[in-house]
């Protein structure tokens, strides 16, 4: 901990940014009542019951964080839940352990494509949510092989499966991601999906990976008319969230403080911006998107607001009285940083009615009271 650097040495001040609060873009710490009145009295468009109740849903990656979260929605919704989950030594999956016997889980990796050919065949699923990935982009730089051959193989075999096995098959979504832009011109912000005006620039073989995981949905759904959704999530926060994800970080930390067992917060890059979305109002995306058919092209699924992760943390310590010292440890900092991600969500509202209704508070509150239910998942560095 010795090299721990206090986070106003780190601090910068990007006149973009200060634009970018100008214009609404922003969310201020100290301007939070104002962010909070546009979410009072709103609303947004909710999948149809009567459209999901019975169907067969397969989703990759159930025990993952955002898996966890469609599998209890989908089940809300009437669904039959089928997932994919990967063999582990001890057979523990903790997000999804409140679902057993409501979910039908089975082994799979997904690399494998006669594993995921016998899935399709056997379940004959109605809608397909692919979610399995590895999504923690500091470990695409320390293991970038594994990372492109789970993310691109594993993307290619379910689409094979889906196009061979498409008797019942309405919808097959893809879980895309923000990090496809990657290094965004900053008069680029707000990011909107065309390509034009805002092209890929990845910055992590993790980007990299979910670029061509968007271009095999596209190239299916054009070359053999696979029902693809594709689907450009930017960051999803939440109950659940894996403890090495900055809101995680910074939720148990609170936890810890809140509980006397440190006496200071300690994060990655403070300047980096980020758009979060709750996870629910998410996943609730990924189900629209697959109800109303949007075949082919992508949307992007986030708030249209950025928060500096300085701005997380300060916000965070002013809903809990906290007066705590904020560091910065240079080995949690990537190799290539994205700096600035912020997207519109105009298309998606425009063509579904789809918008979140969770604020940045619910994030935090609900992300710190599911480790405040979880003591064994405190005291644990991650990097």
């Amino acid at each position: 901990m010795d090299d721990l650097i206090p986070i106003d040495k780190v601090l910068k001040i990007n006149p973009r940014v200060q634009e970018l609060g100008e214009q609404g873009f922003m969310i201020d710490p100290e301007k939070i009542d104002e962010y909070l009145d546009d979410f009072k009295n709103r609303t947004t468009a909710l999948p149809n019951e009567n459209y999901w109740k019975e169907k067969r849903a397969l989703i990759t990656g159930i025990s993952g964080f955002a898996g966890s979260h469609l599998a209890e929605q989908l089940l809300d919704l009437g669904c039959e839940v089928h997932g994919t989950i990967r063999r582990h030594a001890v057979p523990m999956h903790e997000n999804i352990e409140h679902l057993r016997g409501k979910i039908n889980l089975l082994e799979a990796d997904i690399t494998s494509s006669e594993r995921i050919n016998s899935m399709f065949e056997e379940i004959q699923p109605n809608a397909g949510f692919h979610l399995a990935a590895e999504s923690f982009v500091p470990t695409s730089f320390r293991e970038p092989v594994r990372v492109t051959h789970n993310n691109i193989i594993g993307t290619i075999n379910l689409f094979e499966a889906a196009r061979r096995f498409d008797t019942d098959l309405e919808s097959v979504q893809v879980a895309c991601s923000s990090e496809q832009y990657g290094l965004v011109n900053p008069s680029e912000v707000p990011v909107t999906e065309d390509l034009k005006k805002n092209p890929f620039r990845p910055r992590s073989v993790y980007g990299i990976s979910k670029c061509a995981t968007e271009q095999i949905a596209w190239l299916y759904h054009n070359s053999y008319g696979v029902p693809s959704i594709i689907s450009r999530g930017f960051n999803h926060e939440g109950p659940r969230r894996g403890i090495q994800f900055v809101t995680s970080v910074v939720h148990r930390q609170i936890v810890e403080i809140l509980q006397n067992k440190r006496d200071k917060f300690v994060i990655g890059n403070p300047n980096a911006i980020r758009d979060f979305t709750h996870v629910k109002d998410t996943v609730n995306a990924y189900i629209i998107l697959s109800e109303k058919k949007k075949f082919g092209e992508p949307f992007n699924v986030c708030s249209g607001k950025g928060i500096t992760i300085a701005d997380y943390v300060k916000l965070a310590k002013k809903i809990y009285n906290i007066d705590a010292d904020v560091f910065i440890d240079p080995q949690r900092m990537r190799p290539s940083e994205v700096p600035l991600l912020i997207g519109r969500n105009d298309k998606i509202f425009n063509e579904t009615g789809w918008r979140p209704v969770k604020s940045i508070i619910d994030i935090i509150k609900e992300g710190v009271e599911y480790f405040q239910s979880h003591p064994e998942m405190l005291g644990i560095e991650a990097h």
